[in-house]
């Protein structure tokens, strides 16, 4: 690729016509200009019509899905309506520094050629008023002491995700080998997505702040998004375990999801299933002793509720 291409943007949105104007404004305000901007508006109530049309960017598009599906249909909706042969994502909430795109294409681009992709760093920070500003907390991922940050990343991508998704550019060909996003999935969608995206290339890192994400302090706000569901996660993790299996992806890291899996399925009181996990993950790695205690308190759920800590997965 050379510098100055064409790079598409897509940016699912679901009833925050409110923020349109803060959020895909930071994306028409980049220094790099050569965009082409697809909003996709999975069945929006609220007027996303009139909040892009307030942008007057001709370089925006709305895509208008007839039904909810979620992030991962809204962005599939969005890459099969994408121009260029780079994509970025952007969601809704989010807002960008001015030179994401021309730093993400700049680096790609010095790149060798097996490089599909780069990603940066994310800003996380509570929103707070002025009396709670002391309360404020922010942020950064990836984590500073992550490692390796670049290269071939799918080792380390079976252990977790560190690509945060709306920090990243990556190349039309390799989001098309990797497949489209899950669908069935509400939580975990770019992980599962990662996970085939790393193995088709390598992807180089931006050590400097490429988005801001502002977040509620009030968990009453905050702990209803699907991403703390922890049924969802119980969901993602049992499907996407399964995806690796069958993949032939296994070692330590399958087992820790395995038991990850496991205990969120005791937390929503399926101790039946959850056994089944934690024996899969015991057999590949027996020598854990904190698993085979976790296995025999399952079969009683009510002690294993009281002794597990309320703030551990």
């Amino acid at each position: 690729m050379e510098y100055g291409e064409l790079v598409s943007v897509v940016v699912p949105v679901y009833n925050r016509a409110h923020l349109v104007a803060r959020t895909v404004g930071s994306v028409c305000a980049q220094s790099y200009r050569n965009l082409d901007i697809v909003v996709v508006d999975d069945a929006s109530s609220d007027d996303i019509e009139g909040a892009v049309a307030a942008l007057g960017d001709p370089r925006v598009r709305l895509v208008r899905r007839p039904r909810n599906g979620g992030v991962a249909a809204a962005r599939n909706t969005g890459i099969a309506e994408a121009r260029a042969d780079l994509i970025a994502f952007h969601d809704s909430d989010d807002y960008c520094t001015p030179d994401r795109i021309d730093l993400s294409v700049r680096r790609l681009a010095a790149l060798p050629p097996d490089y599909i992709g780069v990603y940066g760093v994310r800003l996380i920070y509570d929103e707070v008023e002025e009396g709670g500003y002391g309360r404020m907390r922010v942020l950064v991922r990836p984590f500073p002491h992550e490692s390796p940050l670049s290269g071939d990343l799918a080792a380390r991508t079976m252990v977790g995700n560190i690509i945060n998704f709306p920090t990243m550019l990556v190349t039309r060909m390799a989001l098309l080998a990797a497949g489209p996003s899950d669908e069935l999935l509400r939580k975990n969608v770019d992980w599962d997505l990662a996970l085939r995206l790393t193995r088709q290339g390598r992807f180089g890192f931006i050590p400097e702040p490429l988005l801001l994400t502002p977040t509620p302090l009030d968990l009453a706000v905050s702990g209803q998004r699907v991403s703390r569901s922890i049924r969802q996660g119980a969901r993602s993790y049992a499907r996407i375990t399964g995806k690796l299996k069958r993949a032939g992806l296994g070692g330590a890291p399958l087992a820790a999801h395995y038991a990850t899996t496991a205990s969120y399925l005791m937390r929503i009181n399926r101790p039946h299933a959850a056994r089944r996990f934690y024996r899969a993950a015991l057999a590949i790695t027996p020598g854990r002793p904190k698993l085979w205690a976790h296995l025999l308190l399952s079969r009683a759920p009510a002690l294993h509720a009281r002794l597990r800590k309320p703030d551990k997965i």
